[in-house]
């Protein structure tokens, strides 16, 4: 017979279903307790993590605004450049960009004329550039005054000499912008000038073009390279005066822009003694100066005082060709006086300069201003009076000579010296020698009043030689 199970046993048989429940959520209450942890700690390094991000965001918030500022003032600024119009600059060196003869004979005209063919090539160049329509052109030409001058009168251009200021009066007359300035002797001054002007233009952002003229000296190539390596090669533009540009500055492959009739372009060079020998110089009449054969004049015995041992400077070279004055110094000892004479020839710088030996050892004079005649006195009668080999040949007392190396001469004052010098014998030709120079020597082969000579008849004049008193002709 079987017996009914025991209360107890099927209590263990049949959980309650509460107890069930608040089992497992004890369980789930373990897990999250066990939890709690990492969940701070995440909560704690988002916490940090959004304090970066804020004020991060902060920061940035303020950059932004400060950059903001600064577009609002680089626009006001692009506004503001907007209506200025681009320029053109033009620098000229006036060593290398010499104003044409023909211009400068014209004076006040040739300046205007000068400054109206500039604007016009440079005007046409960037016509064809749209970005470039309107602009101002600004020219600045530097230049030794002096220098210039006296290389005039030295090579014949009289005219152009006599013109000068005038030609500068109508250059700057002919815009607002356009500026011819006497920058003095000193050297290297208008280089100094240009290289300034050259590097401050061409970094404004309203300059177009830099149109450079001095192509001619190899002293510029630095500065253009360094505005070329600065990223402005673009605004650079060349302007040759002379046909040939320097070697360096043409290897820097920059655009040009040549003006023909504007500017001379070959180099003026003072005459020589070989260049002197083949003829007067252009301007001039053709009244001969100095001349002679190269062979013969090779040959010339050499001045006294350069003999072995007894040179006072630097010996030149065997070979040299030796100047006019040192020519005339060779067939005369300097203690050999001319006769004297009261009509012949007036006792004038061009007779004392002919009994003076002349020195080997070049120096170079630099007088501090020119001057003009004094029209009212002879050329002979100046204080001091004009310096006839100096103006008419070579003077190699340079700085030290006793008369004016600077004078503004005209054609008919160097004609007047000429005329004085013919007064004064050769001392070749005076002891009978004959003078390498020829019919083209500066001083007189022939007495000036032939045989009606007064002081012949007295045995007191200075042309002496046999047949030194022939008519010319004869």
């Amino acid at each position: 017979m079987n017996n009914p199970p025991s209360h107890e046993y099927s209590g263990l048989q049949h959980q309650h279903p509460i107890r069930g429940s608040l089992s497992r959520l004890s369980s789930e209450i373990d897990v999250l307790i066990a939890t709690e942890e990492e969940y701070c700690a995440r909560i704690e390094e988002l916490s940090t993590s959004s304090g970066a991000y804020r004020a991060a965001y902060t920061s940035s918030q303020e950059e932004i605004k400060k950059k903001n500022e600064r577009i609002s003032v680089l626009l006001a600024e692009l506004q503001a450049l907007k209506g200025i119009e681009k320029r053109v600059i033009c620098l000229l060196d006036g060593d290398g960009t010499i104003f044409s003869a023909d211009l400068m004979n014209q004076g006040q005209e040739g300046g205007l004329e000068a400054a109206r063919m500039l604007t016009e090539k440079i005007r046409r160049h960037l016509s064809c550039d749209r970005a470039c329509e309107q602009f101002q052109l600004w020219v600045y030409h530097f230049y030794n005054k002096r220098g210039l001058l006296e290389t005039f009168g030295r090579v014949g251009l009289s005219a152009a000499r006599q013109k000068f200021e005038d030609f500068i009066m109508g250059f700057n007359q002919a815009a607002e912008r356009f500026v011819m300035v006497d920058v003095g002797g000193s050297k290297e001054a208008a280089d100094a000038k240009i290289k300034v002007h050259l590097e401050d233009n061409i970094r404004l952002p309203q300059t177009y073009k830099i149109i450079f003229g001095g192509s001619h000296d190899n002293g510029y190539v630095n500065v253009l390279r360094s505005v070329i390596t600065a990223g402005f090669r673009e605004r650079l533009v060349l302007m040759p005066g002379y046909n040939d540009v320097a070697m360096d500055i043409k290897a820097l492959m920059l655009p040009e822009l040549r003006v023909p009739d504007l500017f001379m372009t070959t180099k003026l060079v003072p005459p020589s003694y070989t260049s002197i020998a083949s003829g007067p110089p252009p301007g001039f009449p053709v009244t001969p100066r100095l001349a002679a054969a190269t062979a013969h004049a090779a040959n010339f015995p050499a001045p006294p005082g350069l003999g072995s041992g007894d040179a006072s400077g630097p010996s030149p070279r065997r070979n040299s060709v030796p100047s006019y004055g040192a020519a005339l110094q060779s067939g005369r000892s300097d203690s050999h006086p001319y006769a004297a004479s009261d009509d012949s020839g007036s006792t004038d710088a061009s007779e004392i300069q002919a009994a003076q030996p002349v020195q080997f050892t070049r120096r170079v004079s630099s007088p501090a201003k020119q001057r003009h005649i004094n029209p009212k006195l002879a050329l002979s009668k100046q204080n001091p009076a004009p310096c006839t080999l100096f103006y008419l040949a070579e003077c190699w007392h340079r700085s030290e000579c006793r008369y004016g190396h600077d004078y503004i001469l005209d054609a008919d004052h160097y004609q007047e010296l000429r005329d004085n010098a013919r007064k004064t014998p050769c001392k070749v030709t005076n002891e009978g020698g004959i003078c390498t120079f020829g019919d083209k020597c500066v001083y007189g082969h022939l007495c000036p009043h032939g045989t009606t000579c007064y002081f012949l008849k007295l045995g007191k004049c200075r042309f002496q030689a046999a047949g030194m008193h022939r008519q010319p002709n004869n």
